[in-house]
């Protein structure tokens, strides 16, 4: 009985981690500052498997456009997020669509919907007078969450540590707004070395980086191709439990 009751309480403990970590994996998709010509058109689809506990227990698609209106470049991203996972009579279901729009290195818009172990999630926001504007929809209410814009250098979509220059430094500091938590968090990142990393039998350079923030923990495989970022695998760990979010497809079209 007892060690039912432990195994119980480690898979309990387990979820908490990879809620707030699923809540949230469009992040370390294709989400990036970027930089292209006039003209470029481009298209680019990832797919990810999401394990736990050794067990495969769901899947992420991200998809993501780059083009040019009315002389202003945007990035248009989305990410579909779908996950079951059931241990003894413990489970955990979420099915969540994320989409936003990046323009000159910034996040303007942003939304978050679906349904999370039968909880509506149905989030959106803005940038805004010189604010970043988040409008909550929830058990039959409706809240607002206002950021300064000025209060924060990056957002969690936007993902600088794929070209902060680390050069003589162990850490970096950024003050990043996390759009999961809609609050502005000071995130280390800490460069652990470059490698090669392999989707579908073929490799791709890329640099591995340590991040944590008060709310959350992981390490990524990260490359900044000259056009976007792209994020190959990151994992989260705790002292009793681990997560991972690997490609299985990267595959660009123009």
């Amino acid at each position: 009985m007892n060690s039912i009751k432990n195994m119980q309480n480690q898979i309990h403990h387990s979820f908490l981690p990879l809620r707030r970590y699923l809540l949230l994996v469009a992040a370390l998709c294709l989400a990036p500052t970027f930089i292209y010509s006039a003209g470029t058109n481009t298209k680019t689809v990832a797919h990810y498997k999401v394990s736990s506990m050794a067990f495969t227990i769901g899947n992420v698609t991200t998809t993501q456009h780059i083009s040019e209106d009315g002389g202003i470049a945007s990035l248009y991203f989305e990410t579909k997020t779908a996950v079951k996972a059931t241990f003894l009579w413990m489970g955990y279901q979420q099915e969540i669509i994320e989409k936003g729009i990046i323009q000159e290195k910034n996040l303007v818009s942003y939304s978050r919907k679906g349904r999370e172990n039968g909880t509506m999630i149905d989030i959106e926001g803005r940038l805004e007078n010189s604010s970043f504007r988040f409008d909550v929809r929830e058990q039959g209410g409706a809240r607002s969450v206002i950021i300064p814009r000025s209060s924060y250098d990056y957002t969690t979509m936007e993902c600088p540590e794929a070209r902060q220059d680390f050069s003589g430094k162990a850490e970096v500091t950024l003050r990043v707004l996390d759009v999961e938590k809609m609050a502005v968090v000071k995130r280390e990142y800490r460069l652990v070395r470059t490698e090669q990393y392999a989707v579908a039998g073929k490799e791709f350079p890329c640099r591995v980086v340590d991040y944590s923030d008060r709310n959350k923990k992981a390490r990524r495989w990260i490359a900044w191709d000259g056009t976007t970022v792209v994020m190959y695998r990151q994992d989260g760990r705790g002292e009793k439990d681990s997560y991972s979010v690997q490609a299985t497809a990267v595959n660009k079209e123009m």
